[in-house]
């Protein structure tokens, strides 16, 4: 068997192996994990890790970000002004809480629900997503070029 990537659709949690978990081992989410290339798997590790101490800068995210979505099928918000704010949350939400949570969702305290507003979000699953075609602060719309 071949060694495939997959990433939970929830928390971003990376898996190597030929199939995923049923479970996530980091946030629980049941069969939650899509496959993905070895690129977004890495793009991905590498924007959910920091080293001691480290914060991003609102150009990796950015970067991390625009790499996340250039295969699927959304991309970011064409409104840069929008954008640059809403990394600039991500940024802050690092730094204030330790994680990237998403800029447009209030963290509660419960580290395990917590975990399902870091950014990005699942927010395929969500009735805005469906309406309106972007995620509840509107980083990312569908993709128009399909």
């Amino acid at each position: 068997m071949g060694k495939y990537y997959f990433r939970c659709a929830v928390c971003n949690d990376i898996h190597v192996g030929a199939s995923p978990p049923k479970v996530c081992p980091t946030c629980g989410a049941v069969r939650a994990y899509v496959r993905c290339d070895e690129r977004e798997a890495g793009v991905m590790q590498g924007f959910l890790e920091k080293g001691e101490g480290r914060t991003f800068s609102r150009s990796e995210v950015l970067e991390a970000l625009e790499q996340f979505a250039s295969k699927q099928e959304f991309v970011l918000n064409p409104e840069k002004d929008r954008v640059s704010l809403l990394v600039k949350g991500v940024v802050e939400n690092e730094k204030n809480h330790g994680l990237k949570y998403c800029p447009c969702r209030m963290t509660v305290g419960n580290f395990e629900e917590d975990l399902l507003l870091v950014c990005p979000c699942n927010f395929r699953v969500q009735k805005t997503w469906r309406e309106k075609g972007e995620c509840w602060c509107g980083l990312f719309v569908k993709r128009t070029d399909a």
